[in-house]
């Protein structure tokens, strides 16, 4: 059988303990003089750098969220001018339908009124066709009645008074 020392395996050798944790202390040591300052140094410099990059990180978040909100309101005034153009657009189309649609009656009315007037006119040169159509035949019938033609131009204008003063009443 192998012959095995267990307490001497589980109890270290008190020296070697001593020598470890010395060698461990002067490794400690000697860190700390050389490196400490420099690896302090870099994890300083990575904490800033760090520190600037979440500040630099938030101010382009508020940066943003400001030309998102300038965004919004130059959209909404747009709108507002949009809404204004539409509405000043409309408004003008109205007044304008409303000239012409005032324009086309007021030519309307002056087509009426020279219909009226041309009317009137023939109806003067017909009454007036009518009375000297009236003055011949009655002329015509008291020269055969008569049979002379001595006083054509008193008779005439006898004939002429009657018809005036005929009209006169009739009026």
């Amino acid at each position: 059988m192998i012959d095995v020392d267990i307490t001497g395996q589980l109890i270290p050798n008190l020296l070697t303990v001593l020598v470890q944790l010395c060698s461990t202390l002067v490794l400690f040591l000697l860190a700390k003089k050389f490196l400490w300052k420099s690896v302090k140094n870099w994890l300083d410099a990575r904490a800033d750098k760090m520190q600037s990059d979440l500040e630099t990180s938030e101010k382009a978040k508020q940066d943003a969220l400001s030309d998102r909100e300038n965004a919004k309101n130059q959209l909404n005034e747009a709108a507002k001018k949009s809404e204004a153009i539409v509405e000043a657009a409309v408004k003008e189309a109205d007044s304008e339908k409303q000239a012409i649609l005032d324009k086309a009656r007021a030519e309307a009315e002056e087509e009426k009124a020279k219909a009226r007037e041309a009317i009137e006119n023939d109806r003067l040169k017909m009454v007036d066709s009518v009375k000297k159509e009236m003055v011949n035949v009655a002329m015509d019938a008291a020269e055969k009645l008569i049979g002379s033609k001595n006083g054509e131009e008193l008779d005439r204008k006898a004939i002429q008074d009657f018809v005036k003063e005929a009209d006169s009443h009739e009026e």
